[in-house]
């Protein structure tokens, strides 16, 4: 059967890069045509991308999490034919692989179309030009990340200042931190940010927390999981904060918040679990369930999709009073919530919002404030 390239869609006008999220199928496996195959988020969805052929996978040419311009190849399939999907007018050619030339010394050239994006991606991190790439022999018949680890390993370094060689090292980035970076760079071509902040008094927090572990002994909750509730009942009395920004001529309005929560893995990266409609749970299932889903992302599962539409970052137990939170999309805000601090007799703390000014306006962030606040002070 001849192999083609299956190309990432064109799923929208003005889009011009996709975020890998999931593969469901692995190489080998039989796709038939128009199953999902594998799933990507882009600045408006997460969504499954159906096969346009029916075949065998032969292999992907990208890996979860990796970023990558709409038209390159995804993968490629063993088709049953070259026959063009229904409906669309275009041929399609078995791409263009081209054998490995003997070179001086052994070494030889292969066409750069033969080479994977993600092999190129991680060339071009590395500054290893397309001229050099050329001329790298890879191990197993197709060049990988790991041939061009071995020739940067056997090219002599030029020596530093005094005479000395670079010392550093060097490591990919993880897929959490992948994910992170194309949303946070999506955020800063899309979203206006503005920021407002109040305090909050910590002590009906601290005892409400103190009382409900009493209460509920088989599953204390803490003083975070407290204040994060009574923000999720905060957001039934102001629906912009459960909503998202689809275009800027059109707002979707949830019935109900999902919760995001900032969670750092045991290694740094920086996940979001989630809790789907937050402010339809009681007091002792969304203690549950907030708990449950951090245990997860500390697994390495980002549960965030696009309609996450408030994430909460909570920095307590590291002593930061003040920040200013980053506002990372599809999320309109991120509710930043300190250390607490002594101040006029009382413990506090900083909440400080940043918004999406696009669809927030500064006096309904300041009404939300006020809200979570009262919420705060009748929970004990």
């Amino acid at each position: 059967m001849p192999v083609v390239d299956v190309l990432v869609p064109q799923m929208g006008e003005g889009l011009q890069e996709v975020l890998i999220v999931e593969f469901f199928k692995k190489p080998g496996d039989q796709i038939t045509r128009d199953e999902p195959f594998y799933s990507m988020e882009t600045d408006k969805a997460t969504m499954d991308v159906e096969c346009p052929h029916e075949g065998i996978l032969v292999e992907w040419l990208a890996d979860e999490g990796d970023t990558l311009e709409i038209g390159v190849p995804v993968c490629r399939m063993e088709v049953a034919s070259l026959l063009s999907p229904a409906g669309t007018g275009d041929s399609i050619e078995e791409p263009s692989v081209l054998p490995r030339a003997a070179g001086a010394g052994g070494e030889g050239t292969v066409d750069l179309r033969a080479i994977s994006p993600r092999t190129r991606a991680y060339a071009k991190e590395k500054g290893v030009s397309d001229e050099v790439l050329a001329t790298i022999s890879a191990t197993s018949g197709k060049l990988m990340p790991e041939d061009i680890d071995r020739h940067l390993q056997q090219t002599p370094r030029l020596p530093g200042a005094g005479g000395g060689g670079a010392q550093f090292t060097e490591r990919p980035v993880s897929p959490q931190d992948k994910t992170f970076i194309f949303r946070l760079r999506r955020s800063a071509e899309q979203v206006i940010p503005a920021t407002a902040k109040r305090h909050l008094d910590w002590g009906p927090v601290r005892a409400y927390a103190d009382k409900k572990k009493a209460e509920l002994p088989d599953n204390p909750p803490s003083a975070f999981n407290c204040v994060a509730w009574a923000i999720a009942k905060a957001t039934a009395e102001h629906p912009k904060f459960r909503s998202t920004l689809l275009r800027e001529e059109v707002i979707r309005e949830h019935a109900h918040v999902n919760l995001g929560i900032a969670v750092a893995m045991p290694t740094g990266e920086l996940v979001v679990a989630v809790v789907n409609a937050a402010d339809t749970l009681s007091f002792e299932d969304f203690v549950a369930a907030s708990k449950a889903n951090i245990a997860v992302a500390r697994g390495g599962k980002d549960q965030a999709t696009e309609a996450t539409q408030l994430v909460l970052t909570y920095m307590g137990p590291y002593d930061i009073t003040d920040a200013v939170p980053v506002l990372v999309a599809p999320a309109v805000a991120v509710l930043f919530i300190g250390s607490p601090f002594a101040q006029g007799g009382k413990m506090l703390v900083n909440l400080v919002l940043t918004f999406d000014h696009r669809l927030v306006h500064g006096v309904e962030a300041a009404e939300f404030l006020r809200t979570i606040v009262q919420n705060v002070e009748s929970l004990a």
